[in-house]
Formats: C-alpha cells, structure tokens, sequence
C-alpha cells in the first residue's frame, strides 16, 4: 500500500470584528481584541471605516483615541500579528445604508485611483493587509464602474508592492446573495478577476420583509418550495456567483452568528415554514436589537429558558422554539455541515457575522459546568472541518510474505494504533502548529517502526 497526502489544500476563515462591539452596554456581551486567538481565524475584517470624500477615514471614536476607559483599537487588533505572523487584517469599508459613499468615488478614472492610493496610505499607515469593500448595494448605474474601481484597486496595490517590496495589499468584496441583485450591481467576470476574495452574505434570506416564517441561512432548499423561495438559501446563492461567471476559489460563504426570530401560530416549528408570520418582538438584551439575537443569547435561552432545539433535515440547520417563538440559527453542527459543504464544492472557505456574536466567553453554551469553557463554538466549528487533515489512499498490489507475530511486534503494533488514534485526535484540537507536529513525530514513528521490522 502506498499512501499519498494532500495537506496543501487551505481554506479562509474569514472573521468580522466589530468597533461598536467593546462598547456594548452589557460587560459580557463586550469583545475586545485581546479576547480573540490569534490562530482563531485567518483573516481579521476590522468593521467599519468611512470612504469620505476619495480617501479611507477612521469611523469610531475608540479607532485611533482612548474612549471610554479602552485604548485605541487599531493597533490592539494588529497586535495580533505578532503572535500569529500569518493572520491578515483587512479595514472594511461601508456597510449598511453607506451606499451612497461609493457611487461618487467609483464614478471616474481619476477618482479611482486617487481612492486606490489613499487607501494603500491608509493601510501602510495603521498595519493593514488589504482593504474590504462592503457596498451594500451597488445600483445598475455603477455595475460598470465598480468593476473598473477593482481593476484600478489591483493595478495599484501592484505597482506599489512592487516599489516597497512589501507583500501586496489584498482586495476582498462582502456581496449580495441574490439573483436580482448580482445581474443589477455586480460584472461578475470583472469583480472576481481582480479581487481574493469574494463574501457572499448568504444570510438574512428572511426577515420582516418576506411576511413569511423561513430560515434566513438555510444550507438547501426544502421540498415543496417554489418560485423565488425555492432560491432563498446559501446552496442557491452561491450557484447564482457561478453561474454568473465567478470562479469557485474566489467564493467564500456566509456564516451568521446570529438567528432571526419570528411569530409563529403553532406548537410545531417545523410546519410553520412557510406560513405568514411576523418578525417575533422578542428583545436581545446583549445586543439591544429586536428579533435577532446572538448565538450565546440562544444558547442560554436554550439551556436555561426551555427554548427546544430542532434540527431541519432538508435544510441541514438548526431551529430554537419556544411558545410560538420560532428562531433560525447557525450552531456548531451547522456549521460544521456547511464547511463540508465548502470542501465537496470546491469554494475558498467561510466568513462570519459576527466575532462578538459566537460564544467567545464559552460560558453560555457550555452544557456541562465540569468541562473546560469552549470559547468561540462556532469558528472552531469551522476551523476543525478546514483544518483536518485529508489523506488519499492508493492501494497497490504488492506480495505478501507470511510471518509469525512475535511479542515485540504485537507491542509495536500497539503502540502504533495509539499514536495514530492520539495524532488525529490532537489534530481535530489544537492549532495548525500543534497539528503539524502531530504529524512528523508520526512519520518519524513510522521510520522507527519499519526500521525495526526490517531488523
């Protein structure tokens, strides 16, 4: 037998943090950046800054000052660097309702590469490794320039990785999810051409502006959905980016840390799919928003509130129910099925919304107060599918000569099941390092061991 490794294959684990996240006003539900591992993810997305006038600006107050009692957060989130020299931090720019800041600057040659240049400044300057451009969402009048406004960004972070013999900058897109959407703002060919990466927001597929009770980041379709519902989920998604021309390793799926909630009539969460019902008035102390809660909130909800959890077959994901409160949610199984997913399709890897949503105190999903705290349930989730080792195996023909076992070979063979059963169980634990150790110090074994047989 003859055994061939495929270790080089790696995905993205892409992680938004949050400016506004260590000023919440409850103290456990703040994150700050020295919360986070630094081997936790493999891109940090530092949310948000502002495109004002043609250049990139610092949008919170706590971003470059001390505000309230915290340090400056730019150089606390770079710091990260120095534990994890591999780790890439991207400054994301414009968000939700900031549409408006790049039509302007998209809107000519010379806008764009004044906006390239002071954004390539503005990363040198503070430490970060590229630029993420949230533009949510472009209409049918810039498809055309924002396409032209990657080409420009790439052209110049080349030039000038090339002049200060740095590593290039990175360029990365957060996108829309739908058909209608994609074919009004996006020249697909263009965008993933010239950008790294591409993160398709396959999430908030539901809400208050479908009327209806549906899972709003659903893995698959369900049978007996039609139309433009049959769409509404992260598979349909992201067959929309192929089909309009997007190379798979460009493409990176979305992960919600957080579920949306509704009102359902019934006592059974799973016929209410489909089934008129509005967004549920239940608050969200930690996050102080209305009918969406983060993943801990759900999960003491469900350890401590008697909130049931529920598991959709067809749309491989998770559902909490309680008294006609019904909640769609990512969980680490989820999770972990989505970047199998990932893996089988061929895509460049996952991000998610948000670091401070997952459990990163691991006190609030922690069943069993015994255990040691699992913090970050649902990136590790993710990190332990992406990281795990993948062995082909060729078998090949070869004679065999008949022997007798003696005792020393029996021990050996022992001793051999328990390395390899602890390799991959370190593995599946520890961090990239601690794996790759793992790794040598059994094909070292395996030198040893055919060293002795031989003898």
């Amino acid at each position: 037998m003859s055994l061939n490794s495929n270790l080089a294959v790696k995905y993205s684990r892409v992680c938004y943090f949050t400016n506004w996240g260590v000023h919440r006003s409850m103290k456990e539900a703040r994150l700050r950046p020295e919360d986070i591992p630094a081997d936790l993810c493999t891109h940090i997305f530092y949310a948000f800054a502002n495109v004002g006038g043609l250049t990139l600006q610092a949008k919170h107050p706590n971003d470059l000052n001390t505000y309230q009692g915290e340090q400056p957060l730019y150089p606390r989130i770079i710091k990260l660097k120095e534990k994890n020299p591999d780790l890439k931090i991207l400054i994301s720019c414009g968000g939700w309702g900031n549409s408006a800041e790049f039509d302007s600057l998209a809107s000519s040659e010379s806008s764009r590469e004044t906006f390239s240049n002071n954004a390539i400044a503005f990363c040198r300057q503070h430490g970060f490794d590229g630029v993420d451009l949230d533009w949510e969402f472009p209409s049918a009048n810039s498809r055309k320039n924002f396409g032209l406004l990657t080409r420009t960004m790439q052209k110049a972070f080349k030039k000038e990785a090339k002049k200060s013999k740095k590593d290039r900058l990175l360029l990365s897109l957060a996108v829309a999810a739908s058909e209608v959407l994609i074919k009004q703002g996006y020249d697909v060919p263009v965008l993933c051409n010239y950008v790294d990466l591409i993160n398709v927001m396959t999430y908030d597929l539901y809400g208050s502006w479908t009327g209806k009770i549906g899972h709003h980041s659903a893995l698959f379709h369900r049978r007996g959905e039609k139309g433009l519902e049959r769409d509404l989920n992260t598979n349909s998604s992201m067959y929309n980016w192929i089909k309009a021309g997007c190379p798979r390793d460009r493409l990176i799926i979305g992960i919600p840390g957080y579920g949306r909630a509704f009102t359902a009539s019934g006592n059974d969460p799973v016929k209410a799919y489909g089934e008129s019902g509005s967004v549920s008035s239940i608050s969200s102390p930690y996050l102080g928003e209305s009918g969406l809660l983060a993943y801990y909130e759900i999960c003491k909800k469900e350890l401590s509130e008697g909130f049931k959890r529920y598991w959709h077959k067809e749309h491989e994901i998770s559902i909490s129910f309680k008294d006609g409160v019904w909640i769609g949610y990512d969980d680490p199984d989820s999770v972990r099925n989505k970047c199998e997913y990932v893996k089988r399709e061929g895509f460049a890897g996952a991000m998610i919304w948000a670091l401070d949503m997952d459990d990163f105190s691991g006190k609030f999903c922690q069943k069993n107060r015994k255990k040691r705290l699992k913090r970050f349930p649902l990136i590790n989730a993710m990190k332990e599918v992406f990281e795990t080792v993948e062995i082909t195996t060729q078998m090949t023909t070869l004679p065999i000569q008949t022997t007798t076992l003696t005792n020393e070979t029996i021990l050996l063979n022992e001793e051999f099941q328990v390395l390899l059963d602890q390799m991959f169980e370190d593995a599946s634990s520890s961090s990239s390092a601690a794996a790759a150790q793992h790794y040598l110090n059994f094909i070292l074994f395996c030198f040893v061991y055919l060293l002795k047989i031989i003898s």
